[in-house]
């Protein structure tokens, strides 16, 4: 099992950080590097994997893992942020 621990995105606040394990942040730092993410894409989920050197079916289950902790993680802050807005009103 991969030892999962804390990382912090674009230097966030303590309650902005996203759990990933080691593997996952290698993968998505190394897929934004290569442009996975830009329109259009630099480099294919193929092209990718081989780069981090595992099947494109593990690659994708990687990044979708990771793709949802960070999203879950933006959508909890966007949350806590509107209840702040809505109670300081």
């Amino acid at each position: 099992m991969a030892r999962r621990r804390n990382s912090k995105i674009d230097n966030d606040p303590p309650d902005h950080q996203v759990t990933l394990t080691a593997r996952q942040e290698q993968v998505l730092g190394t897929a934004l590097e290569h442009g996975y993410f830009e329109f259009p894409r630099r480099t294919s989920l193929t092209g990718l994997s081989k780069l981090v050197g595992v099947r494109p079916s593990t690659l994708s289950e990687i990044l979708r893992g990771a793709e949802r902790r960070v999203m879950e993680s933006a959508v909890r802050v966007h949350n806590q942020d509107q209840r702040r807005v809505k109670n300081s009103a």
